[in-house]
């Protein structure tokens, strides 16, 4: 498996979603699911607790209504934090670079024109002039 795409699967797999923090908001928002769900914890328990008292609901349903604004960068924040996490990860443990005794995966046209002239280097016992059929390998 290529290193990217498993930085992009591992992405994608930890990523969180603007339209579902939108539908936990909707259905589940006065219980503030929307915002454990984007990793504010603290404030969500706080949220939590406030629905136990008289006073905290009206200021609850507010907060409620301003959370529809703020869900967006609640998830962009939550989104940078497991880019930032994945990249030091990957910082961490950097990909295996292929060594020369193994062949890359797939065959490049620029290596077999490489070692078409080394052969043809080794051939001609390594003279600076050119041979016609290979001339097209020197350009």
């Amino acid at each position: 498996m290529d290193h990217n795409q498993h930085i992009d699967e591992v992405f994608e797999a930890n990523s969180k979603s603007v339209l579902v923090a939108y539908l936990l908001w909707f259905f589940f928002g006065l219980l503030s699911v929307h915002r454990f769900y984007a990793g504010k914890t603290k404030s969500g328990v706080v949220r939590l607790a406030m629905l136990f008292s008289v006073i905290g609901i009206p200021i609850l349903a507010l907060l409620w209504i301003v959370d529809l604004f703020l869900i967006p960068s609640m998830i962009g924040e939550q989104n940078l934090k497991t880019i930032n996490l994945i990249n030091a990860g990957a910082a961490a443990n950097p990909p295996a670079l292929p060594q020369d005794d193994e062949p890359a995966s797939e065959p490049v046209e620029l290596d077999s024109k490489r070692k078409a002239m080394l052969e043809d280097l080794r051939k001609t016992g390594y003279r600076k002039e050119r041979r016609d059929d290979f001339s097209e390998l020197y350009r």
